[in-house]
């Protein structure tokens, strides 16, 4: 029997508790609404004053770093109308996203293999990470565990980050700040194609006290949609997939705060309908369900020594949870299913000083106890066919890590800052990992600011892909070796008046990748991986009425048997917003990805390029507004590649994606 691949995610389905939680949201206190506090409205000029990270782990500004940052603000997330993290990303330059209707994936510069869990790129909110201990992987669809309605704005740092942030920060880090200036309840309600419904309730303000917070609760219900699998009409199965990416899930946010300290809890819960006959299961079986919950919690504290001395210091816990449902006509029908628990706790504590005359150095350690790296995978009721009466995998492992990092930021004259920093890892179990960044930002003055940056970053092997082993479905591989990364960059930014040029070119090597052997489906330490490439973006704002953001990526990857699969070599992204007047804003979204591989790199997948609309009415000074998102607006047809994959017609390489699809929403404040 062909054991599905598990999925990296899990959750359960939504307790019914909507109403007491908004009972409890109208009856909490709240000042005054203060208008334009919480970044909605946000022109270029202020984006160059905004803090990087709430973490003070980099420079304080964008044009301080050694290294290319993209800022998504709250008013770019409502023109364009953007519903997850992945819409989000896919307008970046370097960033590819592809879907397999099960779960969307990230790749950046060029790595970004099919069915890839780990993105390799670290996913923060308000610093917390949100990387899973089992996949190490973090959801960027509807199973992300933020609403984005509550996200301030997206700070997106490019290249290696290792030095601060550890392993899953190869190609840099996401950090999405929250709306902690929230004030009074805001409600929305969303209706779209393939009758999705999505609605959200908060509150947020300020207690006698002084404690600010934040509380949301928002939730969805999803029947799917229609889409024809011509690989499924060539074996004469019915192609016509219903209840795609039909799903239902919650999320939660609370967040406590005040001058020195930060009190945050998420939880969210996600089932999705998988009814693409993925992994030998029933083509259009609606027992195939993915489920994922996400529970995060962090404590974290300022104290200021003196005037040019603050120490940070956090608590975190999390805890993720997978379920997925296989059904398998073997014969007999029966159900494969797929169970992972993870649980882990930290503590981290830095220092961060100016004491000394031009220089910012920050050190600090954090130790992390993997309490629980759980994975199952049993046929319901029958233990292992073939196998006997255990389950087909019962893996348990524990993991401790330590690491210790410093970095300073000297400036070398009125112009030119030196970053240099160093971190060392240890997992408890033998890995060790030394990561040094070094970067230079020269500011010409009229030519521009000049950016150089070396940096070597790592990866070690998840427990998926160390034991995830059954007796049908060999994978996993305990003697795979750590990735190592080496990466040089350099950068020009210049202000055009209100506009804003950046161009980075890079060059990397990436050693023992880890994939899965093409023969044996073993995952395994693959060749050297050499990449380079070239990104190009262009902002501007014309009379606080009209804005655009354009680039262009140029990517050239290489491996020992070729270009890797699902690497488009060129990409072209275009965002303009435009004030139409009488309250009446629109956005207008396009993009274009070169030919790509299949997930096997037998085939290609042709180019394709997009076009998204998003028409709001926001009337000036009423508490309300409503849009309507237009997506794949000319219904163009195109597919993705994906992970190696056998259906019951064969062997599948890539899959196709919706046509136009459409989402009306409401938002109100009150």
């Amino acid at each position: 029997m062909m054991h599905a691949m598990p999925a990296p995610f899990a959750r359960r389905r939504p307790r019914r508790v909507v109403g007491l939680f908004a009972a409890l949201l109208l009856a909490m206190p709240a000042r005054a609404a203060t208008p334009g506090v919480d970044g909605i409205e946000m022109s270029i000029e202020e984006l160059a004053a905004v803090r990087i990270l709430a973490t003070p782990k980099f420079a304080e500004d964008a044009e301080h770093s050694p290294t290319a940052i993209s800022i998504v603000t709250a008013a770019d997330i409502r023109s364009f109308g953007w519903r997850t993290l992945a819409d989000v990303l896919r307008s970046l330059q370097g960033f590819n996203v592809t879907d397999d209707h099960t779960y969307s994936y990230a790749g950046v510069r060029g790595v970004s293999a099919p069915g890839d869990y780990r993105q390799r790129f670290q996913v923060l909110i308000d610093g917390i990470s949100v990387n899973e201990n089992i996949y190490a992987s973090v959801p960027i669809d509807s199973a992300f565990p933020l609403d984005l309605d509550l996200v301030e704005r997206i700070e997106v740092i490019r290249g290696p980050s290792a030095s601060v942030y550890g392993g899953d920060s190869m190609f840099g880090v996401v950090n999405v700040v929250t709306r902690s200036a929230l004030r009074g309840t805001e409600a929305a309600v969303s209706a779209g194609s393939g009758r999705d419904f999505r609605g959200r309730l908060s509150r947020g303000g300020e207690t006698d006290g002084g404690i600010g917070y934040l509380v949301s609760l928002s939730g969805f219900d999803a029947h799917g949609q229609g889409l024809r699998f011509p690989d499924m009409a060539a074996a004469g199965v019915d192609p016509q997939a219903r209840r795609l990416r039909g799903e239902d899930g919650s999320r939660l946010f609370t967040q406590l705060h005040a001058s020195d300290w930060r009190a945050t809890l998420l939880h969210s819960e996600r089932d999705r309908v998988v009814p693409t006959g993925s992994y030998g299961t029933e083509f259009n079986d609606p027992a195939h369900r993915e489920k994922d919950v996400f529970s995060l919690a962090e404590f974290s504290a300022v104290q200021a020594l003196d005037s040019n001395t603050t120490v940070h210091e956090r608590f975190y816990t999390g805890r993720y949870r997978y379920r997925g449902y296989f059904p398998t006509d073997y014969p007999p029908y029966l159900i494969n299913r797929d169970d992972a628990t993870g649980e882990w706790w930290g503590v981290e504590g830095r220092l961060v000083s100016r004491a000394w005359a031009g220089q910012r150095w920050t050190v600090g350690a954090e130790y992390r106890d993997n309490v629980r790296q759980y994975q199952k995978n049993a046929d319901s009721g029958v233990g292992c066919v073939g196998a006997g009466s255990a389950p087909c995998l019962d893996s348990s492992a524990h993991s401790r890590q330590f690491n210790v990092y410093a970095q300073d930021e000297i400036n070398l004259g009125p112009h030119t800052v030196l970053t240099a920093g160093l971190r060392f890892d240890r997992r408890l179990n033998g890995s060790e990992h030394w990561s040094p960044r070094l970067g230079v930002v020269h500011d010409t003055g009229s030519a521009g600011i000049v950016k150089l940056l070396y940096a070597s970053a790592f990866r070690d092997p998840t427990v998926f892909e160390r034991f995830y082993t059954t007796p049908a479905y060999a994978y996993g591989n305990p003697d795979i070796r750590s990735e190592r990364m080496q990466s040089v960059e350099a950068g020009w930014e210049k202000r055009v008046g209100t506009g804003r040029l950046v161009a980075t070119a890079y060059l990397f090597r990436l050693s023992d990748l880890i994939a899965p052997d093409s023969t044996t489906g073993i995952v395994r330490n693959s060749p050297a991986l050499t990449g380079r490439g070239l990104e190009l973006e262009f902002e501007q704002r014309w009379q606080e009425r009209y804005s655009l953001r354009t680039g262009y990526t140029l990517q050239e990857i290489r491996g020992a048997s070729g270009r890797p699969e699902n690497t488009p070599r060129h990409m072209l992204k275009a965002n303009l917003g435009a004030d139409l007047g009488r309250g009446f804003f629109g956005g207008f979204e396009t993009q274009y990805v070169s030919r790509r591989l299949t997930g096997d790199g037998s085939q290609g997948v042709g180019a394709y390029a997009l076009a998204n609309l998003n028409l709001r009415y926001s009337p000036a000074g009423q508490p309300w507004e409503v849009a309507l998102g237009l997506y794949n607006l000319f219904d163009a047809h195109f597919s993705d590649p994906v992970g190696a994959d056998t259906t019951v017609a064969g062997p599948r390489t890539s899959i196709p994606q919706l046509g136009r699809t459409a989402m009306l929403t409401t938002r109100l404040g009150f």
